[in-house]
């Protein structure tokens, strides 16, 4: 590979990682875009007809209004039991998810991706420094055979 391939693949390298680094930064933040609503507001707006769909994920409870079809999401009891007779008296929409199924290739991707980078890019510092030769110290005096001039 010549010198500039090589310069090239590194800065290759180095922008995916970057990118990578951006879409987990940009990503973290994406769970707290709707406002952690109360449990007690979320069943009194159940009671008044104002909940048009919910998705339970365990304790997890995400859904949306009638009128201004906005979303809301909170934390419930472990007991779905208490509040299902309520949405279902309301007419709501109920969905029920797994909570444990996620995307795993893009967890693995996630968490294995910057570590491979990693890796690579030491492989490829290796690599470059293989082949020179150490600078000879200064002062140094000592010819081809080992022995002093």
């Amino acid at each position: 590979m010549t010198g500039s391939v090589k310069t090239i693949v590194f800065w290759v390298v180095i922008f995916i990682s970057a990118l990578l680094l951006w879409q987990v930064v940009r990503a973290t933040p994406a769970n707290n875009r709707t406002a952690e609503t109360s449990y007690s507001t979320f069943i009194s707006e159940a009671e008044s007809g104002k909940i048009a769909s919910v998705s339970i994920m365990g304790t997890r409870i995400e859904g949306q209004y009638r009128e201004s079809g906005g979303t809301f999401r909170l934390t419930g009891p472990s007991n779905p039991a208490v509040y299902l007779q309520v949405l279902q008296d309301k007419g709501v929409e109920i969905r029920f998810k797994d909570a444990q199924v996620d995307n795993v290739p893009l967890q693995l991707l996630g968490t294995w991706a910057p570590l491979i980078l990693l890796g690579a890019l030491w492989f490829f510092m290796v690599r470059q420094t293989r082949g020179r030769k150490p600078p000879n110290p200064v002062g140094s005096s000592l010819d081809s055979s080992g022995g002093l001039r």
